[in-house]
């Protein structure tokens, strides 16, 4: 079985050791986001918040800074495991809120989340929703 080769082994083990380097504590992405949910914009307390992941990990999302958002628990149990275009298709406050306080999503998701929402036809452009982040973002802007 090729998972018992010693090389598999150590490059299972490096590749554990990589991803949790990338992760950051819950605590710290609730206070980079002013612990406030990004979907109905709340500020609450820790204990009633959540990490939500952008481009979830069973699509290939990882536990990096980029790709996770504080959410209260009640936006993040309505989101559920739906693909985060179709939440925010759904839902036009959460939809506004995530594209004005999600700052420090990478901007590929932030591009392929709006491009998507204008695939569905919810909104006319992605710039629409992109163009609000650039001025938060600097160069980071897609």
């Amino acid at each position: 079985m090729i998972k018992d080769h010693p090389t598999t082994l150590i490059r299972e083990i490096h590749r554990r050791s990589d991803d949790r380097q990338n992760r950051v504590n819950r605590f710290e992405i609730f206070a980079r986001d002013e612990f406030r949910c990004v979907y109905c914009g709340v500020v609450q307390e820790p204990e009633a918040l959540s990490v939500d992941h952008v481009q979830p990990r069973m699509r290939g999302g990882d536990g990096s800074h980029g790709n996770v958002v504080t959410a209260c628990r009640a936006c993040n149990t309505r989101k559920g495991g739906h693909a985060l275009s179709r939440f925010l298709a759904e839902f036009p406050e959460a939809r506004r809120n995530f594209f004005q306080f999600a700052r420090y999503v990478w901007p590929r998701h932030l591009t392929a989340v709006a491009e998507e929402l204008a695939r569905r036809g919810v909104v006319l452009a992605s710039t629409e929703l992109v163009e609000g982040i650039r001025g938060l973002r600097g160069s980071e802007a897609p």
